[in-house]
């Protein structure tokens, strides 16, 4: 996200401190990095810092749906200090992208001079000081209720989960080795907000440690992790870095399914988060036995893919699915 300065402002005779989110500098109407034009996909795994920084200092940044309404991009560019242009946004449905604030990136795209198919901006009609209002409340925005800290945090109320007592923690994730963006995003918000009291089966090793010797290739990266990072792990490799030890220690703790599944029956965990229910649902079958549903959280990150395991899965937790559409008889 943008930096954020503290400025001294006169408001009803009354000087307040406020803080400033500093808008990077604009030199392009529109990114040059088009989603499904092969030929703009010109960055590689370590080259992350240019990547944003080409998204940063375009007014505006096309994105649209791809697999699923909801995809690493729109994120990619809001945190990047840059306004999303949504194609299609309207066709989304009512309760797809629930989190993305629709109104702005609408106003938005109705500035006039704003052009999607040419990709430019007629300069003559283009409202900066009304677009320059909206990038401020969109990253506003973002930065209160889009963090991954903020996602869970309201994971958490919706389940009426207890933050006061934190001796009283222990958080079971269970993760699953190859890259899921929504599981990966859920895995650093759990962590910074559990830190210790977080246990993690199968935990990706590629957000936590990465050899700093020398700069390596996306095929040498992709040797030592195992895994190919989707979208080169843009926005979620090595952002456990800090906590490499948690790593090790579940590694050690967690190294098989059946201490999992004892540790359950014991009811050794406050919580059980299933990263990515439908792709790893390790132990689901024993914890239903053991937890009220309010105590199981199923993730469900998945496209618009029809899956008949979802109802049983809601059945016997809280299910918090990613694309939710306006029939729901078309993905259970």
């Amino acid at each position: 996200m943008p930096n954020t300065i503290s400025r001294q402002v006169l408001i009803n005779g009354t000087v307040l401190s406020v803080n400033q989110t500093c808008l990077p500098k604009k030199t392009k109407d529109f990114s040059e990095l088009i989603p499904g034009k092969i030929q703009t996909y010109k960055f590689r795994f370590e080259n992350e810092l240019d990547y944003r920084r080409l998204y940063s200092t375009a007014y505006y940044a096309v994105t649209m749906k791809k697999g699923g309404w909801d995809c690493n991009r729109h994120y990619e560019i809001i945190s990047s200090g840059t306004m999303p242009f949504f194609d299609k946004l309207n066709e989304a449905g009512d309760h797809t992208l629930s989190f993305l604030p629709k109104s702005i990136l609408y106003a938005a795209q109705a500035i006039p001079g704003v052009n999607r198919d040419n990709l430019s901006i007629d300069h003559k009609l283009f409202d900066l000081n009304q677009y320059n209002l909206l990038l401020h409340r969109l990253l506003y925005y973002a930065k209160h209720r889009l963090t991954t800290v903020k996602l869970v945090e309201y994971v958490l109320k919706t389940i009426n989960y207890p933050l006061n007592y934190t001796k009283d923690h222990s958080v079971l994730f269970i993760s699953r080795y190859p890259v899921d963006y929504l599981k990966d995003f859920m895995l650093h918000g759990l962590t910074h907000i559990f830190e210790e009291n977080l246990h993690v089966f199968q935990a990706p090793r590629y957000m936590y440690q990465y050899p700093i010797s020398k700069m390596w290739t996306l095929e040498e990266t992709t040797d030592f992790y195992k895994e190919q990072l989707y979208g080169m792990g843009y926005g979620f490799k090595l952002t456990l870095n800090n906590y490499a030890h948690l790593y090790d220690r579940d590694k050690k703790e967690l190294p098989s399914l059946a201490i999992v599944e004892n540790n359950i029956r014991s009811k050794k965990y406050s919580l059980i988060v299933y990263g990515s229910i439908n792709r790893e649902h390790s132990a689901f079958f024993v914890a239903k036995e053991h937890y009220e549903p309010s105590r199981i959280v199923a993730l469900d990150g998945d496209d618009e893919l029809k899956d008949v395991l979802r109802s049983e899965y809601a059945k016997h937790a809280t299910y918090f699915l990613r694309e939710i559409p306006d029939n729901c008889n078309l993905i259970l």
